[in-house]
């Protein structure tokens, strides 16, 4: 059986790339790695295939979710135990995925995410996705209860049970899979931790977040919260009539 699988979704990252994976192969972790190109329109693709990695390719833009789920289908197909997520665009340091995986392996959480604001590690973001920030953590504790100080963060450990729901269709949304999916997942009764994590400022490129973009995100992601809370209701729903039929 495979271990660990890093999937790293990857949209016109030719330049951040490169270093991303020098980094991750440069830690010799018992891993193997898996880039998926969402129709990059640069040379994403053709850079990550001069590095030791697996490639999967969209043939057009589907989006950042889209990109995860078929991470996660990939690991599914071939047998992986754990799934580890980094974002392509070089501001995660992989060195902290060695924590996330002692984390997971502890048994004690079925997600672990890598945040940014347990520790004051030199970051800072934008006023805007400052606030989208504190307005997701209300969120979450008011509909779960729970606290996740970094609702936001792509760096993230799953264990199979449940990236293999996740890659059901229909299971995962195709753009921005954040805080509604950390609230799906805690009304799922996902064990969830939080370990302190590095992030650096994007040096090349456009971030999906720059800009007033936060402000459309944040809107879009109230109503995807929405649909979560509904669906979780019509879920529950169908577990409890079928442990009565059963």
């Amino acid at each position: 059986m495979k271990r660990f699988l890093v999937v790293i979704p990857s949209y016109n990252e030719e330049l951040n790339l490169p270093g991303v994976l020098r980094e991750l192969l440069g830690l010799r972790l018992e891993t193997d790695v898996l880039v998926v190109n969402d129709g990059s329109k640069d040379r994403t693709a053709a850079v990550a295939s001069e590095f030791p990695v697996h490639v999967v390719s969209h043939p057009c833009n589907l989006g950042y979710g889209a990109a995860l789920q078929t991470g996660f289908k990939y690991a599914v197909k071939q047998g992986y135990d754990y799934v580890l997520t980094l974002d392509a665009d070089g501001q995660h340091n992989a060195l902290d995925l060695i924590m996330i995986i002692k984390e997971i392996e502890r048994g004690e959480a079925d997600i672990v995410i890598g945040s940014r604001y347990i520790e004051a590690l030199g970051y800072t973001s934008g006023p805007v996705k400052r606030l989208a920030v504190v307005f997701f953590r209300g969120l979450i504790r008011l509909f779960t209860k729970a606290k996740i100080s970094d609702p936001t963060s792509g760096q993230r450990g799953f264990k199979r049970h449940v990236f293999q729901y996740y890659a059901g269709s229909g299971r995962f949304p195709q753009d921005f899979p954040d805080v509604d999916v950390l609230i799906h997942m805690l009304l799922r009764k996902y064990r969830i931790k939080e370990i302190s994590a590095t992030m650096r400022e994007r040096k090349q490129g456009v971030s999906m977040h720059s800009g007033l973009k936060p402000i459309f995100y944040m809107i879009k992601m109230m109503l995807c919260i929405v649909l979560v809370l509904i669906r979780s209701k019509r879920e529950s729903y169908k577990e409890a009539k079928a442990g009565v039929k059963a």
